[in-house]
């Protein structure tokens, strides 16, 4: 993340300090994973979402850099494919903070107690997978299919797309819980 933020720091690169604002995000998720792990320094070893959490974020960290790397000098065109890809990763990063502080409000997991706004979509999370925080997509996608029809192709891969906001292949209560509160989808 440190390599991020001076690469992000470059004068040339001129980012903009409005939302989402890389220069802001990556610290406070440094910041937010330590205080998780001075709470709890066993964590990282028994909790399944912030093993998904963490290998996402450096997974996305190695796409940042590789776009850094590879694009040198379209990235300080504000215009280029490169530069949304930049204001795309930190977008990623944002709902990744976002998501990271809900799941551990204080630094403290709160798992299966995180509360899904819509009754109707909170029931339907703990029919369909009991306490768990986090789902691979095709177990989500299978369950939500019994109770919403999805067409194969362009539907599921726009639902796909809206609904996994950190692009993990999973989806987590926290992703459930915005996507159902946006729409207007019937469970």
């Amino acid at each position: 993340m440190d390599n991020i933020v001076k690469f992000c720091q470059q004068p040339r690169l001129n980012l903009k300090n409005s939302p989402p604002f890389i220069l802001d995000i990556l610290p406070d998720t440094f910041q937010t994973l330590s205080t998780i792990i001075a709470r709890d320094s066993n964590c990282l070893k028994e909790n399944y979402y912030l093993q998904l959490f963490v290998e996402n974020l450096h997974l996305k960290c190695k796409q940042t850099l590789k776009l850094f790397k590879e694009d040198r000098e379209r990235i300080f065109d504000e215009g280029s494919s490169s530069r949304r890809n930049l204001t795309k990763l930190s977008l990623i990063f944002s709902h990744m903070l976002a998501e990271l502080k809900a799941e551990f409000p204080d630094g403290i997991f709160i798992g299966e107690n995180f509360r899904i706004t819509k009754k109707e979509a909170d029931a339907f999370w703990k029919e369909s997978f009991g306490n768990k925080t986090t789902v691979h997509w095709l177990e989500f996608r299978a369950a939500l299919n019994k109770v919403h029809k999805l067409n194969t192709g362009l539907e599921t891969l726009a639902l796909k797309s809206t609904i996994d906001l950190t692009m993990n292949e999973h989806i987590s209560n926290f992703e459930f819980d915005v996507f159902t509160r946006f729409t207007s989808l019937q469970i």
